[in-house]
Formats: C-alpha cells, sequence, structure tokens
C-alpha cells in the first residue's frame, strides 16, 4: 500500500488529542464540576464534531459515508444504548485512525478503511469505538486529568497547533505529542480490553465474525513494523496492542470458523476502497495507476471502475464512458457502475442515458443527494416539473445545508406558474448568501401570493430579520 510515512502526518493526526485537552481546560475552569452528565457529553460533543469538521478534511461522498453508516448501525442495534444520536464521519487521512469523541461520534479515516480486508474487519474497529462511547470512557477519562495543570496543557495544545516545518518549532510540536500521548495512555490502557470485549459482543450479536478484531490488530501491527518505522497514531491512542491480541486470541481459540451469521455485505468494500484510493492519490495519479492495472488485468472489473471514476474527477466524462460500460457489461446490475456512469452521461449532456443509469443506481443508494440532484436537474432540463420538484425537496429533507437548491426551487417553480413559492425559495436561498436586501425583495414579492395566514405570519418574520 502505496501510505505517506506517518512522520508528515504527526500534527495533522493529533487533532483528537488537541481537542480533548481543550476540553479538559474546559472542565478545569469550570468549579465544581463533579463529572458529566449524558445531556452535558451530549452538547459538548456536538459542539467538539463541529471544530473537527473545520480542522479535519471529511470525505464528502455518499457510497463512503453510507457504507460505514450502515455497518456502524447494524452494531447499535445490538448495544441498546439510546442516549445519544451516534454519527459516523469518514476524514481523509492516509493514516490509519479510529476514534471516538464525547456523545456518539465516532471518527475513521480513510487511510484504516484501505487497509482492511474484509467487511468484519472494519465492524470490529467500528465496534471497538463504539463500545468506548458506550462505556463512556473519555468522559472518565476527564475526571481522572484534572490532574493535569493547565500551564501542560496549555503547552500541549501551542506545540501541537505549530507547525513541524516551520522553524525552531518541531522539538516543540514533537514534545506536545509526546505529552499528548502520554494524557491519553493513562485512560486508554485500562479502558481497552473493556472496549474489546464490549465490541466483542456486539460483532457477534450482529453476526460478524468477532476474530476480524485480531485479524485487524496483527494486520496494524504488523503495518507499523514493516510500512512504517513510526507508531501510528492508532497505536499511540489505543494501546497494549500485542496484549490484546494475545487476549483475544485466547477467547477466540474454542471459537469454530463459520460460527457467525455473516450478515449480507453493508456495501462493496473493494470499491468504496477505490473511491477512497481516487481521492488520496488526485485524479493523474489515480488514471495512471489504473491504467498500468488494466495492462496487467484486462477486463478486470474494478480497475475499469476506478479509471473510470479517476477521469470523471479529472473532468474528463467522455473518456469515462466507454470504460465504465465496459464495466457494465461484465457486471451488469452493479449499482456503484450504474451510479458513476449516470454522472459521466449528465456531464456530456446526453440527459436520456444519464437519467436510466441514474434511476436505475437510485435503487442501491436511495439517500444520495448527489444521484437526486442530477436526477432533478435532468427533469428539470427536459419540462419535466413535477419530478423535479419532487427530488429537489428530497435533496433539501436529506441535505437541508444545501443552499443551492432553494435557487433550483424557485426556478422550477417558476416555470410552473408559483409565483409564491418560486419568490420565497429565491428569498431563501439570498437569505442564506446573507444578501438581505435582495432576500427581503422576494420576502415581499411571495407575500402578495399568499392568503394563508400562517404562511404571512412565517414571510413576515422571515422580512424582520433581513431588515435587521
Amino acid at each position: 500500500m502505496n501510505l505517506r510515512p506517518v512522520a508528515c502526518q504527526l500534527v495533522r493526526c493529533i487533532h483528537l488529542i488537541v481537542i480533548f485537552c481543550l476540553i479538559v481546560t474546559i472542565c478545569l475552569s469550570t468549579p465544581g464540576m463533579a463529572s458529566m452528565t449524558v445531556e452535558e457529553e451530549k452538547e459538548l460533543g456536538d459542539k467538539l464534531a463541529k471544530e473537527l469538521q473545520q480542522k479535519l478534511e471529511m470525505i464528502d461522498d455518499h457510497p463512503t459515508r453510507a457504507y460505514v453508516d450502515k455497518i456502524g448501525r447494524r452494531l447499535l442495534e445490538e448495544t441498546h444504548d439510546f442516549r445519544f444520536p451516534y454519527r459516523f464521519y469518514v476524514v481523509k487521512e492516509m493514516e490509519p485512525n479510529a476514534f471516538a469523541i464525547p456523545g456518539g461520534h465516532i471518527f475513521i479515516t480513510s487511510g484504516l478503511i484501505r487497509l482492511v480486508h474484509e467487511e468484519d474487519e472494519l465492524a470490529g474497529v467500528i465496534g471497538h469505538e463504539i463500545a468506548h462511547s458506550v462505556l463512556r470512557h473519555i468522559a472518565k477519562a476527564m475526571e481522572r486529568a484534572k490532574r493535569i495543570s493547565l500551564a501542560t496543557l496549555a503547552a500541549i495544545i501551542a506545540g501541537a497547533f505549530l507547525s513541524r516545518d516551520a522553524k525552531g518549532t518541531g522539538a516543540l510540536a514533537t514534545s506536545a505529542m509526546a505529552m499528548a500521548q502520554s494524557l491519553m495512555l493513562k485512560y486508554t490502557r485500562e479502558n481497552e480490553v473493556e472496549a474489546d470485549q464490549k465490541g466483542t459482543k456486539y460483532l457477534m450479536d450482529a453476526g460478524y465474525d468477532p476474530r476480524a478484531m485480531v485479524t485487524f490488530l496483527k494486520k496494524i501491527y504488523r503495518w507499523h513494523r514493516f510500512v512504517s518505522p513510526n507508531v501510528p497514531t492508532y497505536l499511540s491512542t489505543h494501546p497494549g496492542v500485542d496484549f490484546r491480541i494475545t487476549h483475544l486470541s485466547d477467547i477466540f481459540s474454542n471459537t469454530p470458523e463459520g460460527s457467525s451469521r455473516h450478515p449480507l455485505a453493508a456495501g462493496d468494500l473493494k470499491k468504496i476502497q477505490i473511491r477512497l484510493s481516487i481521492q488520496e492519490r488526485g485524479e493523474v495519479a489515480s488514471i495512471n495507476h489504473f491504467s498500468a492495472l488494466l495492462q496487467k488485468k484486462p477486463g478486470n472489473i474494478n480497475a475499469l471502475y476506478g479509471l473510470g471514476g479517476a477521469y470523471i474527477a479529472a473532468g474528463r466524462a467522455k473518456e469515462a464512458i466507454p470504460i465504465l460500460t465496459d464495466a457494465l457489461k461484465a457486471s451488469p446490475h452493479d449499482g456503484y457502475i450504474m451510479r458513476e456512469l449516470g454522472i459521466a452521461y449528465f456531464q456530456v449532456k446526453d440527459i436520456g442515458r444519464a437519467l436510466q443509469s441514474l434511476q436505475a443506481a437510485l435503487s442501491s443508494f436511495p439517500h444520495d443527494t448527489t444521484i437526486l440532484y442530477y436526477l432533478a436537474q435532468g427533469h428539470q432540463e427536459e419540462g419535466r416539473w413535477e419530478q423535479s420538484l419532487s427530488l429537489y425537496r428530497r435533496v433539501v429533507e436529506l441535505e437541508p445545508q444545501r443552499v443551492g437548491i432553494y435557487h433550483n426551487l424557485g426556478v422550477v417553480y417558476s416555470m410552473m406558474g408559483q409565483l409564491g413559492p418560486a419568490h420565497e425559495n429565491f428569498g431563501l436561498y439570498f437569505r442564506e448568501k446573507e444578501k438581505w436586501r435582495t432576500a427581503c425583495f422576494h420576502f415581499r414579492k411571495a407575500m402578495g401570493y399568499y392568503v394563508d395566514k400562517d404562511k404571512r405570519k412565517q414571510l413576515e418574520a422571515l422580512i424582520r430579520e433581513c431588515e435587521r
């Protein structure tokens, strides 16, 4: 696996530790705070998740996020833990790592997903992180961390945020890393076995093979010894891996192979890994990689899929179409291939074929806002306003922060002659863009088309907001 050296990623990979220290600082500065309640942990976790999403490069790819989320939901069903609305995130980071933060937020790096060989291994990692959250290990660690001085915490935070490339800051960053790791070890060493035990139960109850946990731990341990001379963050934040391997191996020594139910795959792991590979390598390197792979293995479906996806990412949809067409011939009902082929057709303005492929892919990815958006645009371009309107509404329902959809809705409503909703949606679009005068203009125009009192009150409130 062609991964960057871990040394180049030290600062970036300790964001969790840094934010953890910030949390501890907050806890220390709150007099009389004995322990966090579930509600306090939930509130803190939500704020922290937003902070992390700003500081880390997140993977915004529906098939990837849906795959991880589906595995996580299967495992959560076995926890019977309803305290937190669990959420799963994929971070663009070549180094394999996974971590939980307060309130049921689980982060997995793209490097870890690319490292696993089968879904059971990934489920083992996710189950382990869910167990940490269920057991509230981070919340408990904060209490023990009260012994750490504010000066030490400040040094850790300052050192972690300094660039290792800046003159004279490398030693400080390295020192901060060491202090942060030692702080993490104070609670993770005593919690790892407990999380392994819980995680194993979740795996078994969900039908996954619990021995995959041992397989993964051995794999990342070998990765550390033979691929990277530095200790990967996963091993530093999840210590005692050698003991854990021995302990889990002893537990599973009498478990016969094939004893698990083995649920249907949550998705196509190989294709998810290909998608992540393209994002990590970049378009040009991915085109070269998959082209070389096809020379060695002509007609290989995954290589065709990867090359087609790389061409689309590079804005070369015309070249992607024959490649993805060949892939679909070899695997006629593959939703992943149909999705990319539909996007390629749309980008070359072949709306008919685009709609056909994307509609077929929708059965595999019913909540994919990218597919829904392209379908909505396709129906809009062909004058099918009702279908387009329904699909745009679905996108807003699934992804309300996608501001541009309000403009699309305004256009479609205006084409249908429904000027009240048209002006209202244009107003919402310009409101989110903070163009207050234009937003007010459209909300006032919308008022002229509505007689419903509740709707008029709603528009009046929006007008007052814009006027302020």
